[in-house]
């Protein structure tokens, strides 16, 4: 699939990809819902985002849950934080992981300046999940930074002198950006580039691929110039890409922790621990390789959650 688009196509991909990522969401590596299993203890619904990090980061919980006898339902897939945290809030699922920056800005109502480190976005976000009615707990958060990620080929790097975001304002106007919906709308996403780097939006041409492979792969293959992912994708260990610093720290944090209802830690307070265990172990090495397997190699993140588990001796 071409990934060549003008403006007039971008509608078109974008509905493409939304409905294949439809028809996929049961099967494989796209997640899946109600799946259940465990010791046939105490039911736990464990919920995840709609892309490959949350698929593995709610499989680890879940498998670890089910280690220590508890049946975890599963929910993955559910589309983006708003979704997620209504299925929190309403009941449907007992908890996710979410990010830190990502619950500040899109859910919990944070204006003003970025908090200046990651324990500090963390513990704003925390008493504002402890105040809201139903309250919820953020947990420990695990040591990386999922952080938007915006990447060039390299020789598009050398061939414009790119090095910043700044550098990518001047050459926008020569320059495709393949990019995603959620990233165009969202606050802390293109609209904060173009509030913080003036020109940044004036590319000559932009797509809209929600796929992360389709990005990359339009990138690589010269079908656009630049792309944003996450600093956690595993495609970003490719020497052919060149990530641009954002000098002006426009983003905050975004470690991932999960997010659980109080009542759910009253009536089950060794989840806390459990969950406690998984994260504590997770680096951005760590989290990078789990989402190549899954992306670039096409396991399933199932398979590759347990075989994690199984080296961390966590099952």
């Amino acid at each position: 699939m071409k990934l060549k688009a003008t403006h007039h196509k971008a509608a078109l991909i974008t509905l493409v990809l939304a409905l294949a990522a439809f028809a996929l969401s049961g099967c494989g590596n796209a997640g899946g819902g109600g799946q259940g299993g465990g010791g046939g203890g105490p039911t736990i619904t464990v919920g995840s985002k709609n892309f490959t990090e949350q698929f593995v980061l709610g499989e680890l919980y879940a498998q670890t849950l089910e280690a220590n006898g508890f049946t975890a339902e599963r929910q993955l897939n559910l589309g983006s934080e708003q979704l997620a945290d209504e299925a929190l809030q309403s009941g449907e699922i007992d908890f996710y992981p979410e990010y830190t920056g990502t619950a500040l800005v899109n859910l919990l109502g944070y204006e003003g300046e970025n908090p200046p480190s990651p324990e500090e976005t963390y513990e704003e976000a925390r008493s504002r999940y402890a105040e809201r009615d139903p309250a919820d707990t953020m947990l420990q958060y695990a040591n990386f930074n999922n952080n938007y990620g915006i990447f060039v080929r390299r020789d598009v790097a050398e061939q414009y002198g790119l090095q910043t975001l700044d550098d990518l304002a001047e050459a926008a106007p020569e320059l495709t950006f393949a990019t995603f919906s959620e990233f165009q709308d969202r606050e802390d996403g293109f609209p904060n580039m173009v509030e913080n780097y003036p020109g940044i939006d004036e590319f000559e041409d932009t797509i809209v691929a929600n796929d992360l492979g389709l990005r990359y792969q339009g990138v690589e293959n010269g079908e656009a110039d630049v792309g944003v992912g996450f600093l956690t994708d595993g495609q970003l260990t490719s020497e052919e890409l060149v990530i641009l610093e954002d000098e002006k720290s426009i983003w905050p944090f975004y470690y991932p922790a999960p997010v659980v209802r109080n009542d759910v830690l009253e009536e089950n307070p060794e989840v806390e621990e459990i969950l406690n265990s998984v994260t504590e172990t997770l680096n951005v090495n760590a989290i990078r390789e789990m989402n190549g397997r899954v992306d670039i190699e096409g396991e399933d993140p199932e398979d590759v959650a347990r075989d994690y588990l199984e080296q961390q001796g966590l099952i």
